[in-house]
């Protein structure tokens, strides 16, 4: 996930190894910004490990 740098929409995207990160399926977001930066999911929960039940 990736979130735009002008006005925090989230978008579906992929880290390319270069660091670019790129929105999948368009060019940018839909308020024309293109600069996108990897979402933070620190603050997520994670799901559960099933080999611990």
């Amino acid at each position: 996930m990736a979130v735009c740098e002008e006005c925090g929409s989230v978008y579906a995207a992929r880290e390319w190894p270069d660091g670019t990160v790129r929105v999948i399926g368009q060019e940018g977001c839909s308020c024309g910004a293109t600069s996108f930066e990897v979402a933070d999911d620190s603050e997520g929960g994670s799901l559960p490990d099933p080999s611990t039940d």
